[in-house]
């Protein structure tokens, strides 16, 4: 009944918000691939770069706050509707923590390893993931299966992230044991790998709340 009542409503009221904060939120998304295939391309050593792209999406995120804000009825509940955005918000967010941390740790970090790139890699596939799913918020009606489809392949990602972080970190406990090693340059590396898994962490996260937007309109 709530649902039909939510329906009816949206329907009178609120169709230009809906179609406005899909828009939005895509807008966002948009940002967040231009953000991940720049940070890839410089490799993190781009600061100030990164941090443009961040305050873009700042400003998109704060656009669609406002929007849900001033929203009187929407296709989505509305705090279900902020948490998306803001997980999407936090994986651009998570890209400037990364490229600080590089420029804090330039003697160390100033050359990436393999292993850093192909997080990196794989943090912009599962963004493109979201996107695909991001897309399907501008349909009338989401599609479960459709939706779980593309939420699945984004989680397998994401364990696979996890399987590198800790394969990544068996290494460095091997290459910086034992006295006289540079703990400073062992603890570069680890926050590193730990702060690019939190991207995929977020982007999971995304895919998760979107199924679940799936899940209530079923």
């Amino acid at each position: 009944m709530r649902k039909t009542v939510q329906g009816m409503l949206a329907t009178m009221f609120g169709p230009s918000r809906n179609d406005r904060y899909a828009q939005l939120l895509k807008d966002l998304s948009d940002v967040g691939i231009e953000c991940a295939r720049f940070f890839r391309k410089t490799e993190g050593q781009d600061k100030q770069g990164v941090i443009d792209l961040e305050h873009k999406a700042d400003r998109i995120a704060d656009e669609i706050h406002e929007l849900l804000d001033n929203a009187f009825i929407m296709r989505f509940d509305i705090p279900d509707a902020m948490r998306l955005t803001d997980e999407m918000d936090d994986v651009i967010d998570g890209m400037r923590k990364i490229v600080l941390h590089v420029d804090a740790y330039k003697i160390y970090l100033g050359k990436m390893r393999p292993e850093a790139l192909e997080l990196m890699d794989l943090g912009t596939e599962m963004l493109l993931e979201v996107a695909k799913l991001i897309d399907m918020l501008a349909q009338p009606r989401l599609i479960l299966a459709d939706v779980r489809a593309v939420a699945n392949r984004i989680d397998e990602m994401e364990s696979q992230a996890d399987s590198m972080v800790a394969a990544h970190e068996r290494k460095l406990v091997d290459e910086f044991a034992g006295p006289g090693k540079d703990v400073l340059g062992f603890i570069a590396w680890h926050q590193l790998f730990h702060l690019l898994e939190q991207i995929t962490d977020d982007a999971n996260h995304c895919g998760s709340l979107i199924v679940s937007l799936a899940r209530k309109e079923a």
